[in-house]
């Protein structure tokens, strides 16, 4: 009895070691994003010598003036960009704010898309995301004060880990992408 309690045991813990666990929640409805989290987020894939003149760049977006400029019915939509540590993927995201959300992107070859629904399998706000190329995991986003932007984490069933930057404010237009080598 005490070997075959053994034996489930271990290959309980080894099919939980295959699963990819969702990310630590970020919490809450909405956090203060500083236009240097932004920066660092959205150039963090770079590589050093890149990386410090595209942060500059980020914070002169952020201290320029700019008109609100965010096209009709955009209120709840707009750009999304989700870096990998190689790769940038750029695309669209739609809510439907309390209970609904879903987005795309894609690096050009591959793409993902992600959803929750409050209303229905989505309680806890996680994006269920599924890539073309097999991959699939969650995505943990969370609102700016401002209620249009935000900030996010991604995490693949593969390993992949990824941070995301959404809202017409810290991306502008997502594509083109700005913030390559």
């Amino acid at each position: 009895m005490f070997r075959l309690v053994a034996v489930a045991a271990g290959v309980s813990s080894l099919i939980a070691g295959c699963a990819v666990l969702p990310p630590n929640h970020l919490g809450g409805i909405a956090t203060s994003v500083s236009p240097q989290e932004y920066g660092d987020r959205l150039c963090r894939h770079l590589d050093l010598e890149d990386y410090s003149g595209c942060v500059s760049e980020v914070l002169e977006y952020f201290e320029t003036p700019r008109p609100n400029d965010i096209p009709p019915g955009h209120s709840t939509s707009g750009p999304i960009a989700v870096m990998f540590d190689e790769d940038v993927y750029t695309g669209h995201y739609d809510s439907a704010p309390p209970f609904a959300a879903s987005f795309r992107v894609s690096n050009g070859v591959n793409a993902c898309s992600a959803s929750y629904n409050g209303l229905g399998d989505s309680q806890d706000a996680l994006f269920d995301v599924y890539c073309n190329d097999g991959r699939s995991g969650w995505a943990d986003m969370i609102l700016a004060m401002d209620g249009r932007n935000g900030i996010g984490k991604l995490a693949l069933d593969d390993g992949s880990r990824a941070n995301i930057v959404f809202g017409y404010l810290p991306l502008g237009r997502a594509e083109p992408y700005p913030y390559r080598p």
